[in-house]
């Protein structure tokens, strides 16, 4: 599975090249790389694949990074939100976890687990709970220039870890975002 189409600009720029030396390094034309950055060509697979292939080995050799893959966008939920309230923003965004911040500050955790530990305790009725009551501990916290393999081994313990810079939650990056990964190793 490869990302959208539109994904070929930013990563070849994010590698430092011009569409010229992405043509050499993929065996494509300089012009089908530009006409498939504007949108104006979809290719056929092989193409694609060539293509990707060339950006993925490249990062490969650069060493992908936290920030490369973290989600900047980070939902999260306060300690006195009530679970209904976490589920449905959990539903809405298509996530599984939600970090939980208290004046700023990450506090802990809440994801579908602990949702699910808590009908088994209370029944289903606890959309009122607060999120203090039934909320883990807060996940592992890295830098942006954490090796994604160390980012994979700490994923085998937790559901995400938070990317911080200065104090500040500036990412997070979940096992979903390891699965999407997959291709580029």
């Amino acid at each position: 599975m490869f990302p959208p189409l539109s994904a070929i600009r930013e990563m070849r720029r994010k590698l430092g090249w011009t569409q010229k030396e992405l043509a050499k390094r993929s065996g494509v034309s300089q012009s089908t790389i530009a006409k498939i950055e504007k949108g104006k060509l979809t290719p056929s697979y092989e193409v694609a694949v060539k293509i990707f292939r060339a950006l993925y080995q490249e990062e490969g050799r650069k060493g992908i990074r936290a920030e490369d893959i973290m989600s900047t966008e980070i939902i999260t939920a306060g300690v006195e939100e009530t679970l209904a309230s976490v589920s449905r923003k959990m539903r809405e965004n298509d996530i599984s976890q939600l970090p939980v911040v208290e004046d700023g500050k990450l506090v802990g955790m809440i994801t579908e687990r602990d949702i699910a530990e808590a009908v088994l305790k209370y029944g289903t009725d606890v959309g009122m709970l607060r999120v203090l009551e039934v909320m883990g501990p807060p996940p592992p916290t890295i830098r942006r220039d954490t090796n994604v393999r160390a980012v994979a081994e700490l994923l085998k313990q937790y559901p995400a870890v938070i990317v911080e810079d200065d104090g500040n939650m500036v990412g997070i990056v979940s096992r979903a975002d390891i699965v999407y990964l997959i291709p580029r190793m």
